[in-house]
């Protein structure tokens, strides 16, 4: 009887150590890799850049670059290619596959960089690059560049589509 009871409790107690266990959950890391979309585009001084007297720390809710906001950033290894978006800027020059340009880039983690080569070999340069995800699982890109008309940095907010 004693031999039971000693199995039954050596049995309960393993039984409930796989039971107690919790599955590890794999973590993703963000990857630059993907098409992006603009969410935001915010400066610290709020600017009015359409006339209509209210400044904005938001760019995208001046009016006048609604296609330049509906373009799309895509992605991949050591190339990105700008494509236009469903509004079409008057002087659009992107071919029959929307495609304005497909430049080269290099993508530093450690720096958190990414410079972009343009036609021509003329270099920008992104700064305090952010990729992580968003509340509903996008991917998210952010940066900062220096806009010399509006002489202040813009923070650029994209989620992937």
């Amino acid at each position: 009887m004693k031999n039971i009871i000693r199995i039954l409790g050596i049995t309960l107690i393993i039984g409930t150590s796989f039971v107690s266990c919790t599955k590890e959950v794999e973590v993703l890391e963000p990857t630059l890799l993907g098409t992006y979309k603009y969410k935001s585009v915010q400066v610290i001084v709020p600017i009015d850049t359409d006339g209509d007297g209210i400044a904005n720390n938001d760019l995208m809710k001046e009016k006048g670059k609604e296609c330049v906001w509906d373009n799309t950033w895509q992605y991949q290894e050591n190339k990105t290619t700008l494509r236009a978006g469903e509004i079409v800027c008057e002087s659009s020059e992107a071919d029959n596959n929307n495609v304005i340009g497909s430049f080269n880039y290099t993508y530093s983690k450690t720096a958190k960089t990414i410079i972009i080569t343009y036609e021509g070999g003329s270099l920008e340069v992104l700064k305090d690059v952010k990729i992580g995800y968003t509340k509903d699982q996008k991917q998210s890109l952010s940066f900062i560049l220096w806009n010399n008309d509006l002489s202040q940095d813009v923070t650029y907010y994209l989620e992937s589509n």
